[in-house]
């Protein structure tokens, strides 16, 4: 049965009018534009061709911070511009308070990548740790967590434990203002070299770090225990040469890339090559990469000191020659420097000789794989405990 019209066939204008539209206010029908159909075909296939995970990229302003993670707001972007390449949904966070992180967790990305290790409220000087505040919330994020986190910040605990691990490191003690009267009753003999216990990026390391007197080691211990409100680091002097060295390792397939250089610091006016602030800072140091039998010493090393840290995926390990060649830990970076041109960690990375068809080296990597290789980890570390649930 056909329903009938009562009042007769109705204009088009009158079935515009009937949902609240005009002609004049739709205007004229226009034919089809092919390059813009063309143009939207593409962004179709290149979003359905990106991984569909949801990356969170968190960043906070660490410029008058000790310890300052992957780096500037700007490096971190760097992170983001490049995962966006390959994932469907990636967002760029600026840490400025608890709130902006209470947002990350409704959102419930698959991974948060975390540019530095905490926010720090100045207001009450406390310190949210990214990786804590994540694990209660059940999200994963990239690197190590914060019992891990903790041999970043603290290098004296970070040396204990490769001590107790029967690895080598220079001997050290941690000291205060006046806790020695005088020389002869200080630990180990002068020359030592003094440094903060929880900063990084050089600072406070500078010509005056290698005390040659008991003078000049009270200065020096006073100097840094003012500066920075704790207890210093107090080593005997390694006068070899010094390493840096980037590892990925991914226990999913049962990799590790271990990628060291050799850092060349020019002398300073007192003869010493010392990487410290200022050095970092004019980034006049050469990096290069290293030959046998040197280059599987330093290996080793920096392998067995990345495993006996329980570190994940990925993170930088420094390590430097004694007076009789042998290698030393010195620090461990687990939230390494990022800045393309001028951290050690991708610099390394840019650096390897090894070639893609053979595994005995690794091969050289842009800053934007080195990126996309911390997510894809700490992806696969997601995989790795879904497996054992």
């Amino acid at each position: 049965m056909t329903e009938q019209r009562k009042n007769g066939p109705m204009t088009e204008r009158t079935d515009l009018a009937k949902i609240g539209l005009t002609a004049e206010l739709i205007g004229p029908l226009q034919s089809p534009n092919p390059i813009a159909n063309n143009n939207h075909r593409q962004d179709l296939q290149e979003h359905s061709s990106k991984l569909k995970n949801h990356i969170a990229v968190i960043a906070t302003n660490t410029h008058d911070l000790k310890e300052t993670g992957f780096g500037s707001i700007e490096t971190c972007r760097l992170f983001y511009d490049a995962l966006k390449e390959k994932y469907q949904t990636v967002t760029f966070h600026e840490i400025s308070s608890i709130s902006s992180l209470n947002d990350i967790v409704t959102s419930r990305p698959d991974l948060v990548v975390l540019c530095s290790k905490y926010f720090l409220d100045v207001s009450n000087n406390t310190k949210t740790w990214f990786s804590d505040y994540f694990s209660k919330h059940a999200i994963a994020f990239t690197g190590s967590d914060r019992n891990c986190l903790e041999f970043d910040s603290n290098k004296g605990k970070a040396k204990t434990a490769i001590q107790n691990h029967g690895i080598a490191t220079a001997k050290f003690f941690q000291a205060c203002p006046d806790q020695f009267e005088t020389e002869d009753k200080l630990p180990l003999f002068l020359p030592l070299f003094v440094k903060p216990i929880d900063a990084a990026n050089g600072n406070g390391i500078d010509e005056n770090s290698i005390v040659r007197d008991f003078e000049s080691y009270q200065s020096k211990v006073k100097e840094l225990f003012e500066s920075y409100g704790a207890d210093v680091l107090v080593e005997e002097v390694l006068p070899g040469r010094e390493f840096t060295v980037a590892i990925f390792d991914d226990p999913e397939t049962d990799s590790r890339s271990i990628m060291p250089v050799e850092i060349i610091v020019p002398k300073n006016e007192k003869g010493d090559r010392i990487l410290g602030c200022a050095a970092k800072q004019q980034n006049h140091e050469l990096l290069r990469t290293i030959t046998e039998p040197t280059l599987s010493a330093v290996s080793e090393l920096a392998g067995s000191a990345f495993t006996a840290l329980g570190v994940k995926s990925f993170g930088r390990i420094d390590i430097k020659l004694d007076a009789e060649g042998i290698p030393n830990f010195l620090e461990a970076n687990l939230v390494p420097g990022m800045t393309p041109d001028s951290s050690y960690f991708p610099r390394a990375c840019s650096l390897q000789t090894g070639s893609k068809s053979k595994t005995n080296r690794p091969s050289a990597m842009t800053h934007s794989e080195v990126a996309l290789k911390i997510v894809e980890l700490g992806l696969n570390r997601i995989n790795t405990l879904q497996q054992v649930g």
